[in-house]
């Protein structure tokens, strides 16, 4: 066996030894690949395919399942982050199991259950931190539950309350939200999450929470200012309201000129002024007696008239009156009558709505008319043709029932009819051809060399290394036979090789060489004919012929001679 071996590197150092040096740096190449690909197929084999176990998880849980798995010796991977963990899938249901059955994951957000187990000597301070991570723990949980937050971070800034209303400060919160890849938070969603936490914290108010994604970026808009919060909320209802008139017209106009062949733009002028009107109305009309009040004085009476000599001499001292038994008589009669009247009135109390429109001003521009006509010879050609005034006052009329123009409230309306310019793609679409056609050239030419390096591989590399092989297995059996009938009777009498019998046949004693070479001859003619014996018939039939056909030729010459 060693001979064989010694036998056989020698024929590969001499063959290589006879290539070109082009052909020993294939064979090379050849070799290292091989051995390449059976180092990789050995790798796959000896891979364990990993699936995950836990995924998102805080630091902490990180570490204490990576040491329950070291312990265990469970083969594991983690991803560059930290947070994922993969194990073979064979063990890892009950490794789920195990790691519910001791608390991992743990959660490393904390409730209100921080107040499940009291503590004997809990200060008032060690009370107000535990309120504090309780509330922001909660408002975790809650805005984690929010679809696309990955995982949230609250910060509370409750102060102190203070004896004096002056010194009161004003609580203040942070938020930090993780979001998912590809998820933005609308705005909606955004005053969502600062209106729950402005609700959940007692004084509290919306403007004093900031919202932040975990690129940094500020996602809340609290304006500190009262009235320039108000003046963006105006400005978004009125650019909504502007849209909204602005998308009826293009809608309808759009079914009659064609999809992108109208383009409008409304400006709408709102009042935002908050006003109360009272109004009270009297009807007169519709008065009615309510009540009436009636009042008759009358009186009579009596008194002596005047009496003595008029002047001084009358009343001078010591001098008597002169007596007069005159009488006046008093009549005294007074009438008051009194009517109330009940008038109707109506008081009416109106709160006008922010946001109502004062003026409209909209601008329509419709593109030009597209006719097509088709000639004799069936080419079909396009013109642009301006729209009738009819059909523009039609559209006029359209867009300002879309909107609701109103043209005693002075709001405007223009309509005109312009050809829209139109871009040229024809110079652009010659240049993606060309470059499709350059890339598809380059492709082909690639794979083309491609397919050429392995033809040229198997022709140059492949086939002579078979051929190679086949032509050394071959000659290499044949050194080993037997060439002549004296080393098959060496060999027969060597007892040195086992089981040779079984191999070589026995040979007689006294053999006829010719004869063995006859009987091989015949076997092979056998063997040849049980193969292909249609064949063999033919080749018979030729040989029928030939012989017969050689008589002929004899017998006509041999009659010539005579003759």
């Amino acid at each position: 066996m060693g001979e064989y071996l010694n036998k056989v590197f020698v024929q590969i150092r001499e063959f290589v030894k006879s290539l070109s040096p082009g052909k020993r740096f294939a064979l090379f190449g050849v070799f290292v690949g091989i051995v390449a690909v059976l180092a990789l197929m050995v790798l796959w084999a000896g891979n364990t395919n990993f699936v995950p176990l836990m995924t998102n998880l805080s630091p902490e849980d990180s570490t204490n399942i990576i040491r329950i798995l070291r312990d265990k010796h469970i083969p594991f991977k983690v991803d560059p982050t930290g947070k994922n963990i993969s194990i073979p899938p064979e063990s890892m249901y009950e490794l789920r199991l195990e790691l519910a059955t001791i608390g991992l994951p743990q959660s490393s957000i904390v409730g209100y259950e921080v107040f499940d187990k009291q503590q004997l000597g809990a200060t008032s301070f060690i009370q107000k931190v535990n309120q504090k991570r309780a509330q922001e723990g909660e408002l975790m949980r809650t805005i984690n539950t929010i679809r696309g937050v990955r995982r949230s971070r609250v910060h509370l800034a409750i102060p102190q309350k203070s004896a004096f209303v002056e010194d009161q400060k004003k609580s203040t919160a942070s938020v930090v939200v993780d979001l998912e890849p590809g998820t933005v938070l609308a705005e909606k969603q955004v005053f969502g999450i600062g209106n729950l936490v402005a609700r959940a914290i007692e004084g509290l108010d919306i403007t004093d929470v900031v919202i932040m994604n975990s690129e940094g970026k500020v996602l809340s808009k609290n304006p500190t200012d009262p009235l320039a919060a108000s003046t963006a909320t105006q400005l978004d209802f009125q650019e909504k309201l502007q849209g909204d008139m602005e998308r009826r017209i293009e809608n309808m106009l759009s079914r009659v000129v064609g999809e992108g062949h109208v383009v409008a733009k409304v400006t709408a002028e709102l009042d935002f002024a908050q006003v109360n009107e009272t109004q009270t109305i009297f009807d007169g009309d519709g008065a009615a007696i309510r009540s009436v009040e009636k009042h008759n004085d009358s009186m009579n009476g009596s008194r002596p008239g005047p009496y003595g000599a008029a002047g001084n001499t009358a009343n001078a001292p010591g001098q008597t009156p002169n007596g007069s038994n005159g009488e006046v008589k008093t009549e005294t009669s007074k009438n008051n009558e009194v009517t109330n009247y009940e008038v109707p009135q109506t008081v009416r109390r109106t709160t006008r709505a922010t946001g109502a429109v004062k003026k409209l001003s909209v601008a329509v521009v419709v593109d030009s008319k597209t006719t097509k006509t088709t000639a004799k010879d069936g080419v079909v050609t396009t013109k642009l043709d301006a729209w009738p005034p009819e059909k523009l006052k039609e559209f006029e009329e359209i867009a300002a029932g879309a909107v609701g123009l109103d043209r005693k409230r002075g709001d405007t309306l223009d309509v005109k009819n312009i050809e829209f310019t139109r871009e040229d793609f024809e110079e652009a679409q010659r240049f993606i051809a060309e470059k499709e056609t350059k890339s598809y050239i380059q492709n082909m030419i690639m794979y083309g060399v491609i397919g050429l390096a392995i033809l040229l591989f198997f022709m140059w590399v492949v086939r002579p290394f078979i051929k190679w092989v086949t032509e050394n297995t071959i000659d290499s059996v044949d050194t080993f036979l037997p060439q002549t009938i004296e080393e098959l009777e060496r060999i027969q009498k060597n007892t040195a090789l086992p089981v040779i019998e079984e191999v070589v046949p026995v040979l007689p004693e006294n053999m006829d060489p010719a004869k063995v070479e006859g009987e091989m001859i015949k076997e092979k003619i056998i063997t040849l004919i049980e193969a292909n014996p249609h064949k063999a018939a033919l080749i018979l039939r030729d040989w029928l012929h030939g012989e017969s056909k050689k008589k002929e030729e004899a017998n006509a010459a041999k009659k010539k001679e005579s003759a």
